[in-house]
């Protein structure tokens, strides 16, 4: 996928976990980027996995 400048998308993420790993958990998603001004994105998922 590309995108213009100021231009915006929405990204469908899916996890699992295993079987006992319920709770709280901190995923780090780091999408590739070709702005020089932004070589780096991180975006971070907050998540509360319940069995």
């Amino acid at each position: 996928m590309v995108l213009g400048p100021g231009k915006s998308t929405t990204l469908t993420l899916l996890f699992t976990m295993p079987e006992g790993m319920g709770g709280k958990h901190n995923f780090l998603v780091r999408p590739k980027c070709n702005d020089p001004k932004r070589p780096e994105i991180r975006l971070t998922v907050l998540s509360n996995w319940v069995p």
